[in-house]
């Protein structure tokens, strides 16, 4: 995978082996790919038409598909605000498995706290 990456121009980053970028010289465009095993997540900073050529030359040298926008990755359900240019990632899905496979209720219960507790600052 890491030759295939640098053949394709990435770096890969000295924090994280699995973790891959590429900066476009004329536009200053941010490509990065995470690989996970079998999973690749490729995003850049502008949704630029670079991100789309680095993809087909990584399809091309790899048996995959362009699955579109990322809505999951890794157990993490991901969307989009674009308007606002806002990206949410949330594990509640993934969560509900675990508790479900470990037969944890996911009901809600009561508490000791009365209803509509809410926690004040401690002043010293």
């Amino acid at each position: 995978m890491t030759k295939s990456m640098l053949a394709l121009g990435f770096k890969q980053c000295k924090s994280n082996a699995g973790m891959y970028y590429y900066r476009d010289k004329k536009t200053g465009v941010l490509v990065i790919a995470i690989v996970y095993v079998d999973d690749v997540c490729f995003m850049d900073t502008r949704g630029s038409l670079l991100l789309k050529e680095l993809k087909q030359k990584f399809m091309a040298r790899w048996e995959c598909r362009d699955l579109g926008e990322t809505t999951e990755f890794l157990g993490m359900h991901i969307s989009y605000n674009h308007k606002s240019r806002k990206i949410l990632i949330d594990q509640c899905e993934y969560l509900k498995k675990v508790l479900a496979h470990f037969n944890v209720a996911t009901n809600p219960t009561h508490t000791p706290l009365p209803f509509e507790f809410t926690f004040k600052p401690n002043k010293k």
